[in-house]
């Protein structure tokens, strides 16, 4: 009977053993399955968020641009031919140093665009943007009237215009 006993306390003790290994393992796969979920939720926020900052980095920098576009009218309506011409440079220098950041902006919407249509809709308001400058030298060149500005900035406020439509569809 002494030998029956140590094999049920050997079995038992084998058991238990294999039992703890068993439930460890299953411990330590549902640890990992936890971390990677944790971590694709953490990923996942991080490039939303990066997402919206260049979102919003790019319709700022745009409206620093529309701002500078809003004092064009005055400088156009200056009569003396030499003092617009002198003005529109200035404007000019003023906004080649806007479009730096500008530029900086719509690239990283590039990066971190989500969809195709937020990133052309972007990418068309740097273009619409790129055609208010050249006009604005053309008219300084006076190789263009004045009132060709008029449609070009309603180009560029047109095309940002179906960039924040974009981001809008793009959030639901």
């Amino acid at each position: 009977m002494g030998d029956i006993g140590l094999w049920v306390a050997g079995l038992t003790g084998a058991t238990a053993v294999l039992a703890s290994w068993v439930t460890s393992r299953g411990h330590t796969r549902a640890a990992q399955l936890q971390a990677e979920a944790t971590a694709e939720v953490q990923d996942r926020a991080r490039r939303n968020e990066a997402r919206q900052t260049s979102y919003l980095a790019f319709i700022e920098q745009a409206h620093l641009m529309g701002g500078e576009y809003r004092l064009t009218p005055t400088i156009l309506s200056v009569e003396d031919p030499e003092q617009r011409s002198v003005r529109l440079g200035e404007h000019r220098a003023r906004l080649r140093e806007l479009y730096g950041p500008f530029g900086q902006s719509c690239a990283l919407v590039t990066l971190h665009g989500y969809s195709t249509e937020a990133v052309d809709a972007c990418n068309a308001v740097s273009a619409a943007s790129t055609k208010v400058y050249m006009t604005l030298g053309e008219i300084a060149e006076s190789t263009q009237e004045s009132t060709a500005f008029y449609p070009a900035l309603d180009e560029y406020w047109t095309a940002m215009g179906k960039f924040v439509d974009a981001v809008r569809l793009e959030n639901l």
